[in-house]
């Protein structure tokens, strides 16, 4: 293989690419958790408003209106947006503040997206099995921190590749 492949240029692309794309799905899964959160405000005030309900189990109202909207009183979806919004703000950082330790910065958004992985996973299974009914703008942010956490696992990765082999170019 030659050296030129394996340039800190050539390299550099993908992780940055990676961060690119997680700044993007974390922006998009912002706008859809905000609009959750305006969903949610809506249907507490009008519970039987019917402004998501497409069947009896395909219904953001009936998700929406149950008592594992909240936690504590603070919306889910208001989680969700402050969730996007960490993954958005620590993408930026590692994107444009790269000084602050790229791998250490980008083993962290990876850990902070499983975290919202794992926690959207537990409320889709608490809207199949409990509630019996999904939420189509929750299953789209299921789809945005999937690819928000696939995107950072890239960025991280690509580091860690390419670390790897400027240590043994340098060897």
């Amino acid at each position: 293989m030659s050296r030129r492949f394996w340039s800190p240029q050539r390299v550099d692309a993908s992780p940055r690419t990676a961060l690119w794309l997680v700044l993007l799905l974390s922006g998009m899964g912002m706008a859809v958790a905000y609009y959750l959160v305006t969903l949610h405000a809506a249907i507490a005030r009008n519970p039987h408003r019917g402004l998501c309900t497409f069947t009896d189990t395909i219904s953001c109202d009936a998700v929406l209106a149950s008592p594992y909207a909240e936690i504590a009183g603070v919306p889910v979806a208001l989680i969700g947006v402050a969730g996007f919004a960490g993954l958005f703000g620590l993408a930026a950082v590692c994107l444009f503040i790269p000084q602050w330790g790229p791998c250490k910065m980008r083993a962290v958004l990876v850990l902070v997206a499983a975290v919202g992985l794992c926690f959207e996973l537990v409320l889709t299974g608490v809207e199949v099995v409990i509630i019996q009914a999904v939420c189509p703008y929750c299953l789209t942010a299921l789809g945005l921190i999937a690819g928000t956490f696939l995107a950072a696992l890239w960025a991280w990765r690509s580091v860690q590749f390419a670390s790897v082999h400027a240590e043994a170019d340098h060897a």
